[in-house]
C-alpha cells in the first residue's frame, strides 16, 4: 500500500512537472545585477506558482537576440532600447516592460578634469563604441551641445575604468552601477554626464517578445509577466538577499558581494517612475526615444510603434492591489467641469461634451471608475465646488502654484497654445503695459501678474465679455485658448480681432484631485499614460472642424490659428527639429530674437536639467532674477528702440562675465534669469553684485544711468521650479520696494 501511495505521488508530481510550460529568456549581458528580477522570480518560486519552467540563457557575442526571439528559440528576451530601431524594420515584436526608466549607460570622468558637461567635451578623447544603436542617447546629447564626431577624439572602447585613472581618455562609456564603484573602491573622485539630465530619457532592459508567440500563447505572455514583475519587486525590496544570490548561483562576472549590492542600489534609483510604479512603458516616451535614433540616423520618418506595448491580460494599467481595492470600494466619484469653454468642454441640458468630456470618458473607461458631473453655472463655481467637497476631482484644470496647496495634478493629457487676442486695426502695444482681460480664476491670472506686475489684468466672466471689452476698446487683449476665441466671435460675430503667438505658452490640460484623496492621482495617471496617439487625434479631430469661407477676418483667424492647425504646426515644428539639428533651428527654438541669449523656452528646459543635476550629484544651484529700472520711462522718453538697444547691450555685458557652466537668458521683457551651477547663496550673492556694479559702470550712450534690481535664491531639493523661481523674483522685488540698483537674496 505505501509503495502504492508513493507511486501514486510520484506519478501526480511528475505530471505537475509535465504540465509546466517552458520557456528560455535569452539575457541582454552576462549574469550580474541588472538582470535581478528574473533570477528572483526563478529562486523565489513565483515562476512554478505559474506553472512555468524558466531558463535564464546568457547572451552569446554574435547572436541576434530579436532573430533568436523571432525564430522561437527563445520566448523571450531583453533588449535595448534599441528594440526600437528593429521594430521600425520589420520585426514584429511587442514590449511587455522596461525594468529601467533611464538608461545606466552615461558618461563618466574625473573630478580633477573639470569635465562637469557634454559640452565640456569639446576636443576631448572620449571611449565610446561607435555603434549608434548601442549608444543613441550618448551621440544625441553631443550633438546637442553641437559635438559632432569631428568635434571629439573617439577611442576605442577598453571597457578598462583604469585608462580613465592613468589618463588615457578623458570620458569613458560606462554604467551608473559598475565603473563608479571601481573608482569610490580607489578613492577617485568622478562626475556623470548622464544623457537623462539632457532631455534624452531612454527605457533600458526591455523584456520583449514576439506578436506571434503572444497571440498564440496569451496565457503564458501573462503569466511570465505577472511573475518577472513579482520578481523585480521582490529583489529591489531585498537588495542584499539578492546580491547572495547572484554572488552564490549566478556571478559569471565574478564580482564582491560590494559590488552587487551596491549595483542593485543605484540601479533601483533607474527602475521606478516618478509615481513609483515598477516596469511601465509609454507610446509618448517611446516616440521620443525614436527621435534620438532619428538624429543618429537609425530609424527613418514614418514609424508607427502605436502596437508596439503589450496589454497585459491580468492588470492592463498595473494597478496595485490598494488602487485595484479603491476602484472596487468607490462607486462614484465626482467631477466638476468648466460649463461654458466649447469646444474644449461644456454643459448643456444635462449634457457634458467637449474635448475635455471625451478625455474624461476615456480615461475613466480605462480603468473602470464610474464618475457623475457635478453642474456649476461657472468656472469659478466649480473651483469652490472642489474646495469644498463638493466634488473630487476637476477636469480640465492647470497646475498654478496656489492651487497645488490643496490639489494635486495629473500629468497633462492635452496641450493647447494660449493666445493673446487684439484689435486688428490698431497698433499694439507692448504686451507689458496692455490692459489684459482674463476669465476669473484662469490659471493665466496668476501667471501673467508675476509674469508681467505693470500688466493690468481685468477678470471676465465668460469669453464673449471679454472679447465684446476688447472690440469696445475697454481693454487692449483678451487672453484665451485660440479654438475657444474663434468659437465665440464665430457665434456671436465678432469682427476685427487678430490672434498673436507672443505669449509663447500654452494649457496643460491635467485633472486636479483633492490631496487629501490617497490613491485616485495615480490610478488615473495610469489611464493617461495608456492613451494611444490614434485616440488622442481622434478625439482632437471631432471637435476641430476647419471652415473655408471668404469673410471677415476672423474667419481666416479661425482657420489659421485654430486648434487643428497649432497642433499641425506644432507636428511641423517637431518634424523639421526630427529632420536636423542644424544651428539654424537650434536658433530660433532656443535663442531670444533680440538679444540673441537663450529664449524663456530654452530656460525652463535648462532649469529642468540643472535641477536634476543638483539632486544627483548633490551640488548647490542657484539662480539670480533680475529687471531693468525704470525701463517704461526709458521706453516712453526715448523710444523702444532705444529700450532694444539697452536689452542687447546689458545682455552681452552680462554674457561676457558668464562661465561656460552658467546659463543666461531672457525671461520676458525687461527680466533675466542667470542660473548657475556648483553656486551657493552666498557665492551668488556676490556674482549678483558683480553684475550690479558692471552695469553701473556700463557706457550705454544714454542721457539716463541704466541700473538693475537682483533677486538671488538657491534651490531646495524637492522644490518646484515655479517656486524656486518665485522666490527669486519675490527678493528682486524687495530690492525694488528698498530703492532699486541693490541686491537681495531669499
Amino acid at each position: 500500500m505505501r509503495l502504492l501511495l508513493v507511486s501514486a505521488f510520484f506519478i501526480f508530481f511528475s505530471c505537475l512537472a509535465s504540465a509546466q510550460d517552458t520557456i528560455n529568456v535569452r539575457l541582454l549581458w552576462k549574469h550580474q545585477f541588472q538582470f535581478a528580477g528574473y533570477y528572483m522570480a526563478k529562486e523565489k518560486g513565483f515562476y512554478a506558482e505559474e506553472g512555468l519552467d524558466v531558463r535564464l540563457q546568457e547572451f552569446d557575442f554574435g547572436l541576434d537576440l530579436v532573430d533568436e526571439v523571432i525564430q522561437g528559440r527563445s520566448q523571450f528576451g531583453i533588449a535595448r532600447t534599441s528594440l526600437l530601431i528593429d521594430k521600425n524594420a520589420g520585426a514584429d515584436v511587442v514590449a511587455l516592460f522596461a525594468a529601467y526608466q533611464q538608461s545606466p549607460l552615461m558618461l563618466l570622468t574625473r573630478k580633477d578634469s573639470n569635465i562637469l558637461l557634454s559640452s565640456d567635451l569639446q576636443n576631448k578623447q572620449v571611449m565610446i563604441t561607435d555603434d549608434a544603436k548601442k549608444v543613441g542617447e550618448i551621440i544625441a546629447m553631443l550633438l546637442q551641445a553641437g559635438i559632432t564626431a569631428s568635434n571629439f577624439i573617439q577611442q576605442e572602447h577598453s571597457y578598462n575604468v583604469q585608462d580613465l585613472i592613468d589618463g588615457k581618455t578623458d570620458a569613458m562609456a560606462s554604467y551608473v552601477s559598475n565603473e563608479p564603484f571601481q573608482l569610490e573602491q580607489q578613492g577617485i573622485e568622478f562626475n556623470i554626464i548622464h544623457p537623462k539630465d539632457y532631455g534624452f530619457d531612454m527605457y533600458s532592459d526591455i523584456l520583449f517578445t514576439s506578436r506571434e508567440y503572444v497571440e498564440q500563447n496569451p496565457d503564458v505572455t501573462d503569466r511570465f509577466y505577472r511573475a518577472s514583475i513579482r520578481g523585480w519587486l521582490y529583489a529591489f525590496e531585498h537588495i542584499d538577499e539578492t546580491a547572495e544570490i547572484i554572488l552564490n548561483r549566478y556571478n559569471s562576472q565574478n564580482k564582491s558581494l560590494e559590488a552587487l549590492i551596491y549595483e542593485g542600489e543605484e540601479l533601483r534609483k533607474l527602475a521606478f517612475d516618478d509615481k513609483g510604479n515598477f516596469g511601465t512603458l509609454s507610446i509618448n516616451k517611446f516616440n521620443e526615444m525614436a527621435q534620438v535614433y532619428l538624429i543618429t540616423g537609425s530609424i527613418f520618418l514614418g514609424y508607427d510603434f502605436s502596437d508596439f506595448i503589450y496589454r497585459p491580460l491580468s492588470n492592463l494599467y498595473r494597478l496595485s492591489q490598494a488602487e485595484q481595492r479603491y476602484i472596487d470600494q468607490n462607486a462614484k466619484v465626482k467631477i466638476c467641469i468648466h460649463p461654458d469653454w466649447y469646444p474644449f468642454e461644456s454643459y448643456w441640458q444635462g449634457r457634458y461634451q467637449g474635448m475635455v468630456a471625451d478625455y474624461i470618458q476615456l480615461i475613466m473607461g480605462n480603468i473602470g471608475l464610474n464618475y457623475e458631473i457635478v453642474p456649476s453655472t461657472s468656472w469659478q463655481q466649480s473651483l469652490k465646488y472642489i474646495q469644498n467637497g463638493r466634488c473630487e476631482l476637476l477636469a480640465g484644470a492647470m497646475q498654478t502654484i496656489e492651487r497645488s496647496q490643496s490639489l494635486d495634478f495629473t500629468q497633462p493629457y492635452l496641450n493647447v497654445p494660449a493666445v493673446i487676442a487684439v484689435k486688428a486695426d490698431e497698433n499694439k502695444k507692448p504686451l507689458a503695459e496692455m490692459t489684459v482681460g482674463v476669465i476669473d480664476k484662469s490659471a493665466f491670472h496668476e501667471i501673467l501678474a508675476t509674469r508681467y506686475p505693470k500688466m493690468k489684468i481685468i477678470s471676465v466672466d465668460h469669453v464673449v465679455e471679454g472679447l465684446r471689452m476688447l472690440q469696445a476698446g475697454q481693454i487692449d487683449g483678451f487672453v484665451g485658448a485660440a479654438a475657444s476665441i474663434a468659437h465665440i466671435a464665430k457665434e456671436f460675430q465678432i469682427s476685427d480681432i487678430a490672434i498673436s503667438d507672443e505669449l509663447r505658452d500654452s494649457w496643460d490640460f491635467s485633472i486636479a484631485v483633492k490631496n487629501d484623496i490617497p490613491y485616485l492621482q495615480n490610478i488615473i495617471n495610469k489611464s493617461i499614460a495608456s492613451i494611444t496617439p490614434d485616440e488622442q487625434e481622434s478625439i482632437v479631430n471631432r471637435w476641430v472642424v476647419v471652415e473655408y469661407k471668404h469673410t471677415v477676418d476672423y474667419t481666416i483667424i479661425w482657420i489659421v490659428l485654430g486648434v487643428g492647425a497649432a497642433l499641425a504646426l506644432a507636428g511641423l515644428y517637431r518634424y523639421l527639429q526630427i529632420l536636423s539639428y542644424s544651428k539654424v533651428l537650434k536658433t530660433i527654438a532656443e535663442k531670444d530674437a533680440l538679444t540673441g541669449i537663450y529664449s524663456r523656452h530654452k530656460l525652463r528646459s535648462e532649469l529642468e536639467s540643472f535641477t536634476e543635476l543638483a539632486a544627483r550629484h548633490n551640488w548647490s544651484l542657484s539662480v539670480i532674477f533680475f529687471d531693468i529700472d525704470n525701463f517704461k520711462q526709458i521706453n516712453d522718453s526715448l523710444g523702444h528702440d532705444v529700450g532694444d538697444k539697452v536689452l542687447v547691450r546689458l545682455s552681452k555685458l552680462i554674457a561676457g562675465m558668464s562661465r561656460k557652466t552658467d546659463r543666461f537668458g531672457r525671461w520676458g521683457g525687461e527680466e533675466f534669469l542667470f542660473l548657475m551651477l556648483e553656486t551657493d547663496l552666498d557665492k551668488g550673492h556676490r556674482i549678483a553684485e558683480k553684475f550690479r556694479v558692471e552695469i553701473c559702470k556700463y557706457k550705454f550712450g544714454l542721457p539716463v544711468d541704466v541700473t538693475c534690481s537682483f533677486g538671488v535664491a538657491q534651490y531646495k531639493r524637492d522644490e518646484s521650479i515655479e517656486h524656486w523661481i518665485s522666490r527669486a523674483d519675490q527678493a528682486m522685488y524687495q530690492a525694488k520696494h528698498e530703492g532699486k540698483n541693490c541686491v537681495r537674496i531669499s
